[in-house]
């Protein structure tokens, strides 16, 4: 479900903050029953990756085996919930928050100072789309030295119940507090260059790039969108200047290295400009940023034009 707005900045001013988002499919699984389980090992190493920066970080995780079943069992791949479905709403509620504790619990095993922040007071379903009202909750969090967790979850409003996809709620995090970067971490080397077909990936890909619509599908299963859709919505926060990735997950270090400017493997997300693809079978593509000095963090460069 596509959000309507994000709020600007109190005062205008930039947070000097990170937005992450773990892919539902990245910290997800299924048992042999179809039982869906948090991959609490991967939580606790991502987690252990970004403390390791004490960058000033915002979390947002996907909902993978907890929430794309649930769409497809309850029929609302289209992201939306009708009103009088109250009980499927409930349903899918419980579910998440299963979730989400599961979640939290081991990104504080991964030495995380985290606070899970709801969405019930952040945002409302309203004319058709799903409007981020308030970042001040996070803001304060980030304040006061926390890490703000959230999650993709039902919006709801006065006609029924939608999907506020995590990938979108990054990106209007992103935008709305005018982070110093957006990393999508995924269980997948970046944006393949032939999606299905090749194992190269794009080092640099313009989102507006017209011949996307046809190289990279839409997941007809997935209420998300899959990569589509975080290209889309990476997109988005490009245009505003923010630096934006889309990263491999599942290497050891390479959300570190993104957190400091310096991917392992992954794809940045530019709005206008070249194209660059790498091939990640020698296990690590080159940079797409320089790397960050010794001992400290690298600024990621603001967009410019």
């Amino acid at each position: 479900m596509t959000s309507v707005r994000s709020p600007a900045g109190r005062h205008g001013e930039a947070a000097d903050c990170r937005v992450v988002k773990l892919g539902g499919s990245l910290i997800t699984t299924t048992d042999p029953g179809g039982r869906p389980h948090v991959n609490e090992q991967r939580v606790v190493a991502l987690a252990q990756e970004i403390a390791a920066t004490a960058l000033p970080t915002i979390l947002v995780h996907g909902t993978g085996a907890f929430g794309k079943p649930a769409a497809r069992r309850h029929d609302y791949l289209d992201g939306v919930i009708t009103t009088g479905r109250q009980n499927v709403f409930a349903e899918v509620a419980a579910l998440l928050s299963r979730l989400e504790l599961a979640v939290l619990e081991a990104l504080q095993q991964g030495g995380l100072c985290t606070v899970r922040v709801p969405l019930s007071g952040l945002c409302a379903y309203t004319d058709g789309g799903i409007r981020l009202l308030n970042v001040d909750a996070v803001r304060l969090l980030l304040d006061h030295g926390i890490v703000p967790v959230l999650g993709g979850n039902l919006a709801w409003g006065q006609h029924g119940f939608a999907v506020y996809s995590s990938d979108t709620l990054a990106a209007d995090l992103a935008i709305a507090l005018r982070a110093t970067g957006l990393i999508m971490a995924t269980n997948a080397c970046g944006v393949h260059l032939h999606h299905g077909a090749s194992d190269r990936i794009h080092r640099e890909l313009d989102a507006d790039e017209p011949v996307l619509s046809g190289s990279v599908l839409p997941d007809r299963q997935d209420v998300s969108g899959g990569m589509r859709a975080k290209i889309r919505e990476c997109g988005r926060a490009a245009r505003t200047g923010i630096p934006t990735f889309i990263v491999d997950g599942r290497l050891t270090g390479n959300l570190t290295a993104s957190l400091r400017g310096a991917t392992l493997s992954g794809t940045r997300i530019r709005a206008g400009g070249s194209q660059e693809t790498v091939s990640p079978s020698s296990g690590r593509s080159p940079s797409t940023t320089p790397e960050a000095p010794p001992g400290g963090a690298l600024r990621f460069p603001r967009e410019r034009g």
